[in-house]
């Protein structure tokens, strides 16, 4: 018997922080996992090595929870037949359960009797302060690129009319390595969360088809990514890779905020969608996309090439950053050497600011490698 289910949508932090509040330290809470653990124990008692008298017996238990991963551990027959088995053996006061998949939450309902409450992650509101913190937030963390700060401000914008549930969906475009990710990484920081990323180019055709569509349970999904965002903001990376056959499923998220696939259903309404692509102009785009999902796309900002000024900031920036993470001893040495120097010199030969830091950083520890661990090893 179950005294009051709690379901709650959203992310696993904001679950853990949600529990804290609820439970009580000295009341008695077990994991999901542990009650399937008993169940499995009543269907093969000759297995489990637990007295039959033992297993009849009710186990009562202040609170049961039930965590968005869980469901992948268990068998499809579980999420179906729910309901029977957390109330099997078990009186318990309140059912904690995370991002249910729709098999759950249809097993609760049927077979429970009483309301189930419904909480979730909240979502900061934007407003003009909040967008005022963003454009602070996008000056600190990304060089250049004043314009299209100011486009995708003006893309967010009517996220604070109210007047509107539609999500924004922006698409960054231009070279690799000069701003478009870390753009939305800063706008998430400044929603406080982690952004949710999604690389389509990393998959494969039939990988990509049980993602966006939702397979097996215990898979991940785009719906379940979605579901369990930290923050409002989602990232698709390189969308012109995504297999066109795929489109139609992002057609009702982009128009209404709401998707649904095999196992969730999903409401984004409030949500900023970030599309990046390598492509040089918005021809190029709505040619690779096509009209039907071009026409989604709220507004095309372009991303163009840094100058050597931008750069050259980036290098004492990143060089500045590495030195303070250095041991005094460290920091004195590569002080020694011309590394600052020559990256200042050479900065207009790197096109990717992901690339000019990464070798950078080479550089600096490759210098502390040969003189802190090859000569003292060769001395000793």
């Amino acid at each position: 018997m179950i005294d009051k289910v709690v379901v709650f949508a959203g992310s696993k932090k904001d679950f853990e922080i949600f529990l804290k509040k609820q439970i009580s330290e000295d009341s008695e809470t077990i994991p999901f996992m542990e009650l399937i653990q008993q169940y499995n124990a009543r269907l093969r008692p000759n297995e489990s090595g637990v007295r039959e008298n033992a297993l009849r017996a009710n186990i009562e238990v202040d609170n049961c929870v039930v965590r968005a991963d869980d469901y992948g551990s268990v068998m499809p027959h579980v999420l179906s037949n729910f309901a029977n088995i957390v109330n099997l053996n078990y009186d318990m006061g309140t059912l904690y359960i995370q991002n249910p998949p729709r098999r759950v939450l249809e097993s609760l309902k049927a077979g429970l009797d009483g309301d189930i409450e419904y909480y979730g992650s909240q979502y900061p509101e934007l407003d003009r302060g909040t967008l005022t913190k963003i454009y602070k937030s996008l000056n600190s963390d990304v060089y250049g690129q004043d314009e299209c700060k100011k486009q995708i401000l003006s893309g967010i914008y009517r996220l604070t009319t109210g007047a509107t549930n539609k999500p924004v969906v922006l698409m960054l475009y231009g070279p690799s390595g000069v701003g478009k990710t870390e753009s939305a990484k800063s706008i998430s920081k400044s929603l406080g969360g982690e952004l949710l990323r999604i690389q389509f180019s990393m998959m494969q055709t039939s990988e990509a088809y049980d993602y966006v569509f939702g397979a097996e349970h215990s898979k991940s999904s785009f719906a379940r990514d979605m579901m369990g965002r930290e923050s409002n903001v989602i990232l698709i990376d390189e969308f012109d890779k995504v297999n066109p056959a795929l489109y139609n499923a992002f057609y009702e998220l982009f128009d209404e905020g709401k998707y649904v696939d095999t196992n969730y259903s999903v409401e984004l309404g409030q949500a900023i969608f970030l599309l990046t692509c390598n492509f040089s102009n918005e021809n190029e785009i709505k040619k690779a996309l096509g009209p039907a999902m071009f026409s989604r796309i709220g507004c095309c900002i372009e991303y163009a090439d840094l100058t050597v000024e931008q750069k050259q900031k980036i290098v004492n920036n990143w060089y500045d950053s590495i030195m303070v993470s250095l041991k005094d001893d460290e920091r004195e040495f590569i002080e020694t050497t011309d590394i600052r120097e020559w990256f200042q010199k050479n900065a207009e030969r790197y096109d990717n600011i992901r690339i000019l830091k990464s070798k950078m950083e080479n550089a600096i520890f490759e210098k502390l490698t040969d003189h802190f661990i090859i000569m003292t090893g060769n001395m000793a």
